[in-house]
């Protein structure tokens, strides 16, 4: 009989869970993903890599508003990964779309005015 030393180790997988879309202060459209581990999330994209505060962690609503406040964020949206292929959410994402390039043209005007 073998005899097993230590502690048994407990794997944990890192999942992809969500995605969280929101309007950059440029006025890009940032697309966040949303990792979970356990009970510790991350926010990976372009916008670059966050921890999310075990007070945050509980559920997409306060995914959502943690990369508000970190990034900034305009007309955001949290989205389940299951749910990212519905008519409803593809709309949303593209009227998203339209606001960014609406948000980066008027920025641009702004610069413009400034020079």
């Amino acid at each position: 009989m073998t005899i097993r030393r230590g502690p048994r180790r407990r794997t944990e997988r890192e999942e992809f869970v969500a995605y969280i879309h929101g309007i950059d202060l440029e006025g890009e459209l940032a697309h966040i993903l949303v990792h979970q581990r356990g009970n510790s999330i991350r926010f990976s994209g372009k916008l670059g890599a966050h921890n999310v505060s075990p007070s945050n962690s509980s559920n997409l609503e306060k995914w959502v508003q943690e990369a508000k406040s970190v990034w900034e964020l305009d007309e955001i949206l949290g989205i389940p990964r299951s749910w990212i292929n519905t008519p409803e959410i593809l709309e949303k994402i593209e009227m998203m779309r339209v606001k960014a390039m609406q948000k980066k043209r008027d920025l641009e005007a702004l610069r413009e005015l400034q020079e």
